[in-house]
């Protein structure tokens, strides 16, 4: 029997007396760990605050003037990395570094937020831009590449979408092994959206093997 069922409450008091010390280190503890998250969570809120202000200063700033969309957006993802308004920014920046033809720069940047955690985030968004970027800089193989993973988290007309922008990238490169795989997944659907397409790049493949 423990000492504190021998003697009920009389025993606790008298524990917490030989004790006193010891217990008012765990509950300063405890009350440095509480005021330490309130904390945390207000610079967290703030952060996200500032970071969607930041973002709609940008696209207004960019609207006035688009030649200034990649510099300005770029800012705020880099200066806010891992926020919401963070990684829009990212993929509007990349978007107007393609337009401006600097796709090897926006590939720059999209790896870097896919590395960063982004993928995870953004999912087929991040991916499906990736591809662009990999398409803009004839590297058709990794472009194939991102739009499986893109297709991998999309669903119905998107994932087919993404399934026939893979295959016509493994045609780019040669792939015809993967690009028929593709194909004839997408054939199987005859009242999906790319059976059409698919019939007809299936016949073109063939004729060339």
């Amino acid at each position: 029997m423990s000492e504190f069922e021998e003697g009920g409450l009389d025993s606790l008091a008298g524990w917490f007396k030989m004790n006193q010390k010891l217990v008012s280190i765990v509950f300063g503890s405890l009350a440095a760990a509480a005021v330490g998250i309130v904390i945390w969570q207000k610079s967290a809120d703030t952060k996200i605050d500032n970071a969607e202000r930041a973002f709609f200063a940008a696209q207004t700033a960019t609207a006035q003037n688009p030649t200034i969309a990649a510099t300005e957006l770029d800012k705020v993802a880099t200066r806010y990395a891992g926020t919401s308004a963070g990684d829009r920014a990212a993929l509007l920046a990349a978007q107007a570094m393609m337009t401006d033809g600097k796709s090897a720069d926006a590939l720059k940047k999209l790896e870097a937020l896919a590395a960063g955690g982004g993928t995870a985030r953004l999912g087929a968004t991040l991916q499906t831009l990736l591809a662009a970027a990999y398409e803009n800089l004839n590297k058709p193989s990794d472009a194939a590449k991102a739009y499986l993973a893109a297709a991998a988290t999309s669903f119905g007309d998107a994932k087919a979408q993404r399934q026939a922008d893979a295959a016509r990238a493994y045609m780019a490169a040669g792939n015809s092994v993967e690009a028929i795989k593709l194909w004839t997944q997408l054939s199987a659907d005859e009242k999906g959206p790319l059976a059409a397409e698919a019939h007809v790049r299936l016949g073109e493949l063939i004729v060339k093997q």
